[in-house]
């Protein structure tokens, strides 16, 4: 398939296109992924809400209205996927070790080890709704609008949750980097 952009890709999904739905799922499934791990802190629980996301988005991509918001839309239904299954299962755990730099001397890997799960320990540690603005904004890059729309909140609301999050982390941090 020649590389088409994400809307007519969207389109084609509409008109039944299975290797549109496809290009969109390896676009985005490392994304959801993620974003689905890092809310849940359970693989298993991850794996399952983003396959129901791109489930979902194929049932319901007739639904989009604006296909120049997909990828907040996607990052949507992801978000109520993962609040489904925490509401079900009743989790909130913590984030499994992630990648491994191969390229470092023993004492750089550990540090950046120990660092990375500092880091990682005291995100998981925010109250989901202060996790999950935390995530968008820094891991994924949305906007706030996107963020908003992903969130079903206002623009000034993700921002007042994102501020308080960054706050909240920099003082659980001070003690182990001297912020």
């Amino acid at each position: 398939m020649e590389f088409q952009t994400e809307e007519q890709l969207v389109e084609s999904v509409r008109r039944g296109d299975t290797d549109a739905f496809e290009e969109l799922y390896h676009r985005y499934k490392r994304h959801i992924f993620t974003f689905c791990l890092k809310l849940t802190g359970d693989r298993s629980l991850a794996e399952d809400a983003t396959h129901d996301t791109f489930l979902k988005m194929y049932q319901n991509v007739g639904t989009l209205t604006d296909t120049s918001v997909f990828r907040s839309w996607l990052f949507t239904i992801a978000r109520n996927e993962v609040f489904k299954m925490l509401r079900k299962h009743h989790r909130n755990g913590t984030v499994d070790a992630e990648s491994v730099w191969t390229d470092e001397t023993p004492l750089t890997f550990a540090q950046t080890n120990e660092t990375k799960a500092i880091v990682m320990a005291c995100i998981d540690s925010l109250k989901v709704e202060y996790r999950e603005v935390l995530l968008l904004r820094e891991y994924e890059q949305h906007t706030y609008e996107e963020i908003a729309a992903i969130t079903g909140s206002t623009e000034s609301s993700v921002k007042s949750r994102l501020f308080k999050a960054r706050k909240a982390l920099a003082e659980k941090l001070k003690p182990y980097f001297k912020l």
